[in-house]
């Protein structure tokens, strides 16, 4: 299960920026008379406090099984699916070529010679270009929190975004 921290607010306010920026689950204890946090994500939870212990456990219970979710790496199922924090995309056969051998490799830089070959191991089609491929991956990813970015000379690396930020990636 994934670590909740658990933060008085709005006293642990600094704090609880850092954890959300960490993308750490996070559950606020807001007293009676204060305003709750705004959650910028589904890792943010709040509880009234004092409260009814009950509510308090179901919400960290809740939280750590998304924070299990988010921690997961993306995967590729074997219909060609891509499944990561939650979210699943539908890719055609060529995306879901390419998308699984960057998820196997995720963080490592996948030289281009091996993206052409799992695509040209194929019946299907030959890819267009491996850069026109890997630009349609990319539309089709970017609202996961999946950057593919070109390493100059040597191939391409799909890392994790950091929550709530999309980044634009270069061919």
């Amino acid at each position: 299960m994934a670590e909740v921290v658990v933060v008085s607010w709005p006293d642990e306010r600094e704090n609880a920026e850092q954890l959300v920026a960490a993308g750490v689950p996070i559950l606020y204890l807001v007293r009676a008379d204060d305003d709750p946090p705004a959650p910028t994500g589904c890792l943010e939870d709040w509880v009234r406090v004092p409260g009814d212990e009950r509510d308090l456990l179901a919400r960290l219970a809740a939280l750590e099984l998304r924070g299990e979710l988010h921690a997961a790496p993306p995967y590729v199922d074997n219909s060609g699916r891509l499944h990561h924090r939650g979210n699943v995309v539908p890719l055609n056969e060529t995306d879901a070529r390419i998308a699984r051998t960057l998820t196997m490799h995720l963080g490592d830089v996948v030289s281009d010679r091996e993206l052409l070959d799992t695509l040209h191991n194929t019946e299907t089609r030959p890819p267009v270009s491996l850069r026109t491929e890997i630009s349609r991956l990319r539309t089709r990813l970017r609202h996961l929190q999946l950057t593919i970015t070109r390493s100059r000379g040597h191939g391409y690396v799909m890392v994790l975004s950091p929550p709530g930020r999309h980044h634009a990636s270069s061919t």
